[in-house]
């Protein structure tokens, strides 16, 4: 069992009921939606990584368990799977994690775990990782721009089509 505060109760209780009823299908889907809502728990992540093991997939269970403190000897052979899947890159790592949560944790992390180079490498990327939210800002930016020019040219050709039929 297990208890995160500020997630609501009601969910925890069916995801624990979905893994008694071996429903793992369920309860992974349901613990994606409280990652993508709570990312910075990683309580969660771990707990998705024990159902994807569960489900025999140790890949995917090494990309939740791979910002894991203490890890066991099968978390560490699963985290080396998820590597070898992502080709050892540590970017490709660092944007499969897909981690939104608290940078103050990856800077303790990468103090009390040196354990490979490529998972420092990774805790760096991920560190620096915010600089990339004002791409994506501007990408939505120069979306909405491309969509107001479109408007404002089909508004232009309109007017001039009037008045030249007019």
């Amino acid at each position: 069992m297990f208890f995160i505060e500020k997630i609501p109760v009601k969910t925890i209780k069916k995801i624990e009921e979905d893994i008694e009823k071996n429903d793992l299908g369920k309860a992974r889907d349901r613990l994606h939606g409280l990652i993508s809502t709570y990312p910075h728990e990683l309580e969660l992540r771990r707990r998705l990584g024990d159902i994807y093991f569960a489900l025999k997939d140790p890949s995917m269970a090494g990309r939740y368990w791979y910002l894991e403190k203490n890890k066991t000897s099968e978390m560490e052979k699963a985290c080396i799977l998820f590597e070898k899947s992502m080709g050892n890159d540590a970017f490709n790592i660092s944007q499969a994690l897909k981690y939104k949560g608290d940078r103050e944790f990856l800077k303790r992390l990468e103090l009390d775990q040196a354990s490979s180079l490529i998972q420092s490498k990774v805790i760096e990327n991920l560190i620096e990782q915010p600089e990339e939210a004002w791409k994506d800002k501007l990408f939505v930016f120069g979306c909405f721009s491309i969509l107001i020019l479109t408007i404002l040219f089909a508004l232009v050709g309109v007017y001039a089509l009037l008045n030249w039929i007019f």
